[in-house]
C-alpha cells in the first residue's frame, strides 16, 4: 500500500476498509484529494452499520410494549431505522465514489425495446 495514502485514523476496522477501497478510489481518472475525506466518511459508515447491526443482533428488530392505555403493542427498535439510513449513506458514498459493483451500474444494462414500439 502506498504510504502517501495512508488511513487517517489508526483504528484496525477502519484501516481494514480504508485499505479495501483507497486503491480504487486513488485510481480514479478525476481523482481528488478530497475523496479520501469522502472515503473517510465511507469507513466510519461501514463501521457504523456493523456496530448497529450487532446491536440489533442483541437486542431484536422488535420489541413488546407494554402500556396501561394502549395494551401490548410491538414496536421496531429504533436502531434498525437508524441501521437502514446508514445503509442509504453506505450507497450513496459508494456510488459518488465509484465503488459500485458494475453489475449494479446502468453500463452493462441493454434497453429492451416493447413488442409494441
Amino acid at each position: 500500500m502506498d504510504k502517501k495514502f495512508k488511513a487517517p485514523n489508526d483504528d484496525a476496522e477502519f484501516v481494514r476498509y480504508w485499505d479495501l477501497f483507497v486503491v480504487d478510489v486513488v485510481a480514479r481518472e478525476n481523482f481528488k484529494q478530497g475523496h479520501l475525506e469522502q472515503l473517510a466518511i465511507l469507513c466510519r459508515l461501514y463501521m457504523e452499520f456493523y456496530q448497529v447491526s450487532e446491536l440489533i443482533d442483541e437486542k431484536g428488530a422488535v420489541y413488546e410494549n407494554d402500556s396501561p392505555r394502549y395494551g401490548s403493542t410491538i414496536k421496531v427498535n429504533p436502531a434498525t431505522t437508524i441501521r437502514d439510513k446508514i445503509l442509504m449513506e453506505i450507497r450513496q458514498y459508494s456510488k459518488l465514489l465509484g465503488l459500485i459493483l458494475e453489475k449494479d451500474s446502468d453500463k452493462g444494462v441493454k434497453e429492451v425495446k416493447s413488442e409494441w414500439d
